[in-house]
């Protein structure tokens, strides 16, 4: 229920001059009350001056960080690998490739023309075909000797390693 007739004026401020009065006295309150709350009692400690201050610290350090990270920040190197564990992982990643070749032959009836063909190519080594059926699997060792596998006739390091990757699961 509402009541849709208007208010009756006042006719006391129905006058310019005595609305410009109220409107200046509303003004007034308003700078008056917003000057009250701007200005900090004297009785009460100022916060937040600390905030600058560590705010800008904070930023130095973050990017004195981020510039020259300190030695125990960026952690231990990664220990190099030996020469024999090297060798070891050339012999495996061949042995790899040698399977992969296989299942390629029986798959598709053919040798592939690079190892590029096969799913995964581990790098540093190269496929030389002999023919259709025989190929040999290069790589260099670490000291500059080239291991060769022969698909013919596999070298006994292949072939005494073809248990231990065979029981971890590689084809």
């Amino acid at each position: 229920m509402t009541d849709t007739r208007p208010d009756p004026p006042v006719h006391r401020i129905s006058r310019v001059e005595d609305r410009e009065r109220l409107l200046a006295e509303a003004l007034a309150h308003a700078e008056a009350q917003e000057a009250h709350y701007k200005v900090l009692p004297a009785d009460e400690p100022e916060h937040g001056r600390w905030k600058t201050p560590l705010a800008v610290l904070l930023l130095l350090v973050a990017a004195w960080i981020a510039l020259t990270p300190p030695r125990w920040m960026a952690g231990a190197d990664a220990p190099r690998p030996t020469a024999g564990e090297r060798d070891r992982g050339l012999r495996a990643a061949i042995w790899i490739q040698a399977r992969q070749v296989e299942v390629f032959r029986l798959r598709e009836g053919r040798l592939p023309e690079h190892l590029s063909e096969l799913p995964v190519q581990m790098p540093g080594l190269t496929l030389v075909r002999s023919n259709n059926r025989v190929y040999q699997i290069r790589g260099r060792l670490a000291d500059g000797e080239i291991l060769v596998f022969d698909s013919a006739q596999p070298s006994p390091a292949f072939v005494a390693s073809a248990p231990l990757l065979s029981a971890e699961g590689t084809p």
